[in-house]
């Protein structure tokens, strides 16, 4: 393993360091910089070379772990996985697609149904914790809506927010063609510099067939998206379930390799 051809995180960028971190792993893989069976160094070691504290590096091993990319085996250390075939395809967005916005420019008329905004109970489950950086038991606020165009269900949309950021944002009345982007904007000085979104195949559970009139098991899109603000806080952590009505669609170009 050549650990002096993996790419190190810049402060100056408005990516979190975990999230460079990750990405420069991931491209390390892709070249065959780092191989199935490679040995990762001790995280302080890797915290050095990085030039980072040890908290993001424990970030990001603690995901690509989750990812499936490295394994961690009692008292032999962490390997690289064998991710072949691919996993993942990493797509770099030229910007973060909002819902509200991507309705407006699509010439469809954007709105919610608001099912919940209140205090998450323990600070939400502990993915959602550790992807907002809070302690068990902080107080995490949850929205829940049904996002809808031209008032036809395409999603159901769960948001977390630090409550830290947000002071009173679960006393708020929120409408149906409220946006919380501008809420925030507006309310708090809060705007989202960068994300990470991740998105998979799901199966529809009863609540879905509720609200996105779906069959039960049916297949759906999970969006996973933390948001960030500029001085790298994680702000929001929003899973997103759209119907499989739902497509994407990605511009792709040609590059030098194979």
């Amino acid at each position: 393993m050549q650990l002096d051809q993996i790419d190190k995180p810049r402060r100056e960028s408005k990516i979190p360091l975990y999230a460079q971190i990750i990405e420069s792993f991931s491209d390390a893989i892709r070249k065959g910089v780092l191989r199935s069976g490679d040995r990762l160094p001790p995280q302080s070691d890797l915290a050095d070379f990085l030039g980072v504290s040890l908290a993001p590096v424990k970030q990001a091993l603690g995901e690509l772990e989750k990812q499936g990319i490295i394994a961690r085996r009692q008292g032999l250390g962490t390997f690289i996985r064998d991710i072949t075939p691919v996993r993942e395809e990493r797509i770099q967005y030229s910007r973060i697609p909002w819902f509200h916005r991507e309705m407006e420019e699509r010439g469809l008329r954007p709105s919610a149904e608001v099912l919940l905004l209140d205090v998450a109970e323990g600070g939400g489950d502990r993915e959602v914790r550790e992807e907002l950086r809070v302690a068990e038991g902080e107080d995490v606020f949850v929205l829940k809506r049904v996002r809808l165009a031209d008032e036809t269900p395409l999603a159901i949309q769960t948001a977390y927010f630090n409550s830290r950021l947000v002071p009173g944002l679960a006393e708020r009345k929120i409408g149906r063609a409220d946006s919380i982007t501008e809420i925030l904007k507006q309310e708090y000085g809060l705007s989202i510099a960068a994300a990470q979104q991740r998105i998979t195949a799901d199966s529809a559970t009863e609540e879905d067939t509720r609200f996105l009139h779906v069959t039960e098991g049916s297949p759906l899109l999970l969006i996973e998206r933390t948001s960030y603000i500029e001085d790298g806080q994680p702000l929001e952590f929003l899973r997103d379930r759209r119907h499989p009505s739902w497509t994407f669609t990605v511009w792709l170009r040609r590059d030098d390799e194979p």
